[in-house]
Order: C-alpha cells, then structure tokens, then sequence
C-alpha cells in the first residue's frame, strides 16, 4: 500500500468517527460521559486536521478555488 492510499484511508475513517462521537454526544444522557465522548472527538477533529494538512502540503488534497460569484450564489440559497 502507497503512502497516499494509507493517508486516504485514514483522513476516511476520522471522519467516520468524527460522525459516530458527534452521535454519541447528541444522544449521551450522562454529563460525565458527554464530556468524555466530546474530549474524544476533540482528539479525532485535531487528528484529522493534521492529516489534511499533510495530504494537502503533498499535493493530496487538492482544493479548487471557488470564484465569488459562485460563493454569492450559495449563499442567496440560504
């Protein structure tokens, strides 16, 4: 497996988790537990910023730049 596959597959699954721990804080009854699942996610959410941040420093990520006008028309949507 090729270093951008295996970086892939990871940025995939944090954000799979990051889905399950906002889950699991939305429907936790317990306060303790709460804090407990939102420390984790906080974790997950920094994890996966990292990730993207190296897949995008070696050209893995590429982000396309959006025009205004483009932005604008998103937001009249809404």
């Amino acid at each position: 497996m090729d270093e951008k596959l295996i970086m892939t597959n990871l940025i995939t699954t944090s954000k799979s988790i990051c889905v399950l721990m906002n889950i699991a804080c939305f429907e936790s009854d317990k306060d303790d537990i709460n804090d407990t699942y939102k420390e984790v996610l906080d974790d997950v959410l920094s994890q996966q910023h990292r990730i993207y941040k190296t897949m995008k420093e070696m050209g893995w990520y590429p982000m396309e730049n959006v025009k205004e006008a483009e932005i604008e028309k998103v937001k009249a949507k809404f």
